[in-house]
């Protein structure tokens, strides 16, 4: 794609935690730092859907306020709202999946950003 920065995923795809759990054991790595840096590439297209939900929050806020555009503005905001959810989930589960990952290794502790 000609807009999506290289190494980029698409954001839209699902995450489980078991999935991201074999991308933490397929770095090969048990260094905390070397895990935190992979967790913020996995994390990086989610914070974008997060920025998009907020933007369709706030279009769809004014949309909605402007009585005749109320058609728009409701599917706008419901569609942020469902956006929204999604990428909870998948930081939900990336992180679920890198503190799981830091359990399995003996004396490991969580780096804090």
């Amino acid at each position: 794609m000609g807009l999506m920065p290289a190494g980029q995923t698409n954001p839209m795809s699902s995450v489980s935690q078991q999935a991201a759990f074999g991308t933490f054991k397929q770095v090969g790595s048990n260094d905390p730092d070397v895990l935190y840096a992979h967790k913020e590439t996995m994390l990086a297209p989610y914070k974008n859907l997060k920025r998009l939900a907020l933007i369709g929050y706030v279009g769809g806020g004014l949309f909605t306020i402007m009585i005749f555009m109320a058609w728009f503005g409701i599917p706008v905001l419901i569609a942020s709202w469902l956006l929204s959810r999604f990428q909870a989930k998948q930081v939900a589960n990336i992180e679920a999946a890198y503190a799981q990952f830091l359990a399995t290794i003996p004396g490991a502790r969580a780096v804090q950003a």
